[in-house]
Order: structure tokens, then C-alpha cells, then sequence
């Protein structure tokens, strides 16, 4: 499954220059991907959980804009169906995005892909596998934080920032939770923005050769 990713990833071509990058296009839609599958989870009120890494994305859903696209180009079905016999499609998100971070990092060794000390060994031996496939997410909208206002958002209008997906929910209870979300906000240094998609266009980084 790890090396199925990195086989696609080396298939794209590897031009890397202004605003062109296919390969981090790549690694950009896997992220997303992945991204917007668990940045749906939320904490109710009586302790309820929902949403999460349960490989379940409404493609509807204006915020996944272009998802559909990107997961088409690079055959992702194709990629699963080798293995959804043994591994759920909510496993398969995170791996598939392990495995093309692992791939893009400077350490990546193609002689010895686990090599100690590498993304690739780190993914693989935290990995926890055993996460279910929800059906079905029509309720999933409006749950991703919105960039027109800011990192705290505008809960007095119900306007979700960084703040309320990520300190109030995914990180809540965690003593550096800004710290874990100014890291995970790093994703948006691979790939780029679309006006069709987002309203944003450009690359969020500088090339790096």
C-alpha cells in the first residue's frame, strides 16, 4: 500500500519551479484528503464524538471543492481497490497521506525506505491501524475552518477558525495546542490554492530545489 503511493508519486512529473509543482500537487491532494476526512471531528456537548478519520467526506460539500478531481487524476479508487479486501478506506486515507509525506521528505531513502530515523520508519512504526468506514456524512458541512476570519474565528456569528476545529476539538485538553496547529497548519506549505476551489490562488511557499 506505502510502496503503491510512492509509485504514483514518482510517476508525476518532477518539475518543481514558480508556481508549478506537480508532485507537490500530489502530496497536496493526499493531505487535503486525509485532512478534510478528520478535521470534521467534534466534541458535543454531552460527549458525543463525530466525524473524525472515518474515511467518510461529503464531496458536495463546497470547502472539498477540487478533491474529486485531484483523486481521479492520480487513480486514488484504483490505488484502494488493490487493497480494500483487508484494509478500510479510513486506514487507507491516512497511509496514503503518510506514505506521499514520507516520499516528499529530504530523508526519503529509496535504498532502504524504513531506514532508521526517517518520516517513513516514524509513520510506520506509530501507525495504528483499525479505523471503520462510515457510509455515509451528508450532515458534514460548514465544519472546516475558514480562512476570512482568522485563527480565532467569529463564534459570536458561528464562523469557525483555527481555534474552534483544532484547540476547541481535535487538540482540546492538550496543553500546546496552538503549537500542534501552527503544525499542522505546515500542510499548506505543499501544493497550491485555486480560485475555482478556494477563491485563493498561488502557491502558499516558496519553491525549495
Amino acid at each position: 500500500m506505502f510502496a503503491d503511493i510512492v509509485s504514483a508519486y514518482e510517476l508525476v512529473d518532477a518539475t518543481n519551479a514558480d508556481n508549478y509543482s506537480p508532485r507537490g500537487a500530489f502530496v497536496g491532494c493526499l493531505l487535503r484528503l486525509e485532512g478534510h476526512d478528520f478535521m470534521d471531528y467534534r466534541i458535543d456537548a454531552d460527549g458525543t464524538m463525530t466525524g473524525g478519520s472515518d474515511g467518510c467526506i461529503n464531496l458536495a460539500e463546497a470547502d472539498n471543492l477540487g478533491l474529486p478531481s485531484c483523486i481521479l487524476e492520480y487513480d486514488i479508487p484504483g490505488i484502494y481497490s488493490n487493497h480494500s479486501r483487508r484494509l478500510s478506506l479510513a486506514d487507507f486515507f491516512v497511509i496514503a497521506a503518510e506514505a506521499a509525506m514520507a516520499r516528499a521528505a529530504t530523508d526519503y531513502n529509496a535504498d532502504d525506505v524504513f531506514a532508521e530515523g526517517t518520516l517513513a520508519q516514524k509513520f510506520r512504526d506509530g501507525f495504528k491501524y483499525g479505523r471503520t468506514t462510515v457510509q455515509t456524512c451528508d450532515w458534514n458541512t460548514e465544519r472546516m475552518p475558514n480562512p476570512e476570519y482568522g485563527c480565532n474565528g467569529d463564534e459570536e456569528n458561528g464562523h469557525d477558525g483555527l481555534k474552534q476545529i483544532f484547540v476547541n476539538n481535535i487538540y482540546a485538553g492538550h496543553e500546546d495546542a496552538w503549537t500542534l496547529t501552527a503544525a499542522i497548519s505546515g500542510a499548506h506549505t505543499v501544493g497550491s490554492a485555486s480560485p475555482a476551489n478556494s477563491g485563493y490562488d498561488g502557491h502558499w511557499a516558496d519553491t525549495e530545489n
